[in-house]
Parts: C-alpha cells; sequence; structure tokens
C-alpha cells in the first residue's frame, strides 16, 4: 500500500511539474480507450511480442507485455496498466530493470489514438497506440534523438 501511495504521489507530482503534460483531448474517461483490449501479437526476424489487456474495472486495465526470441523462451516480461486518477489517464509499466513502476501521462487521444509521454523517462519518452483498423495496432516507442521503433500488432487469432 505505502508503494501505492508514493507511486500515485510522484505521478501526480510529475503531471503538475511538467508544462509537456498538457490534459488530453477527447479521452474523458478510461472507457475511451477500450478498443486497446484484448491479445495483441507482433512478429519480426528476431523476436516475438504480445500485450494482453484486460478491463479489471472502469477505472483500470491490466496488461502484460511479453517478448520472446525466435527460439521462443521468454526474454523479457513488462505488467502494464492503464488507469484513471484525478480525472487524468496514467499508462504505467514494471519492467524487471526498474525498482518501481515508470508512469506515463495520457497527452493526447482521439478515436483510436493514445499518446503517452514522459519527458523525463530516459527511454522511451513517448509512446503512441494508434488503431490502424479492428484488427491492426501500432505502437511507436519514441526517445530523444532519433532512438525509436515502431511495432505492429495483429489481434491474436486473426
Amino acid at each position: 500500500m505505502l508503494i501505492r501511495n508514493r507511486l500515485a504521489s510522484a505521478m501526480l507530482a510529475l503531471a503538475c511539474a511538467s508544462p509537456l503534460f498538457a490534459q488530453a483531448q477527447n479521452c474523458t474517461s478510461l472507457g475511451d480507450l477500450r478498443w486497446l483490449l484484448g491479445n495483441w501479437h507482433h512478429a519480426d526476424a528476431g523476436k516475438q511480442m504480445t500485450e494482453q489487456w484486460r478491463q479489471v474495472s472502469a477505472q483500470t486495465f491490466e496488461g502484460v507485455g511479453l517478448s520472446r526470441a525466435a527460439a521462443g523462451s521468454a526474454v523479457d516480461t513488462e505488467m502494464l496498466r492503464l488507469a484513471e486518477m484525478s480525472g487524468e489517464i496514467f499508462y504505467l509499466a514494471k519492467v524487471s530493470h526498474n525498482m518501481l513502476p515508470v508512469a506515463f501521462k495520457l497527452t493526447s487521444c482521439d478515436v483510436g489514438t493514445a499518446v503517452f509521454e514522459n519527458p523525463s523517462h530516459d527511454f522511451p519518452r513517448r509512446l503512441e497506440y494508434r488503431l490502424m483498423s479492428a484488427d491492426r495496432l501500432q505502437v511507436l516507442v519514441r526517445g530523444s534523438g532519433a532512438k525509436s521503433y515502431t511495432l505492429n500488432f495483429h489481434r491474436a487469432g486473426h
């Protein structure tokens, strides 16, 4: 409970301290991001990735991101969460190499697009989720300068 309270306090302080954290447009609640729910799969020559999102309450979506090398062994796991708090939406990512989750604030949102930012994080600083069609999701992972990559997901089973 103490960690959760500290995390919430840190996220709100970060949101208030940065002018880059403008209020997201057109998304009034986490319900506007339901298009993200489900199982998503990405594969390229060297890696397979999945993101699985489920709604656990009106204010919380939980996700799991899993990366596997081409040989099939688990490479990395991310525990993900979208949380609606104090009228704002945050993307929380817990990875093994960080002691606490990293928070990204929803800064831009429209039908089928959500942008989360944390300009003080080393990498990534910006995550853009774009629903390209009912079965295609593109995730742009951006850092500073040219450091970035794009993931093209398809709904699992399609």
